[in-house]
């Protein structure tokens, strides 16, 4: 069998951004808490309607290694991410739910938050 060189190329991705360009974060669903390093980011979204009006909006975004959570973890809708002393509710965002992968073979997951405010008030 060939071997799958992109496959091992967004694996060796995730591992250096794993490595240098991420931090710890706490990352809530329900009753289950986990630990993951997660890098920042922001996704846009630009919609226009038929009289010319555009709508835009932007989320923050967290790039998580899929292998940092359980086997089968999918994010939803009102789980809670906290980074930073600041909490972000994960949040539907345009046609991609909660989040999508960043690749074909699910080695990143861009998960969609919305800042709810800081956790020290």
């Amino acid at each position: 069998m060939a071997r799958d060189y992109m496959k091992e190329g967004m694996q060796w991705l995730a591992r250096v951004r794993s490595g240098w360009c991420t931090q710890e974060v706490a990352y809530k669903q329900g009753d289950s808490s986990y630990t993951v390093h997660a890098s920042p980011g922001i996704s846009r979204y630009e919609k226009s309607s038929v009289g010319g009006v555009t709508i835009e909006s932007s989320m923050w975004d967290f790039l998580i290694n899929a292998d940092d959570f359980p086997a089968q973890f999918k994010p939803e809708p009102g789980d809670v991410l906290t980074m930073d002393n600041k909490q972000y509710e994960i949040t539907n965002f345009g046609d991609d739910g909660c989040f999508r992968y960043c690749d074909p073979y699910h080695t990143t997951l861009r998960i969609h938050t919305r800042l709810l405010g800081d956790t020290s008030t």
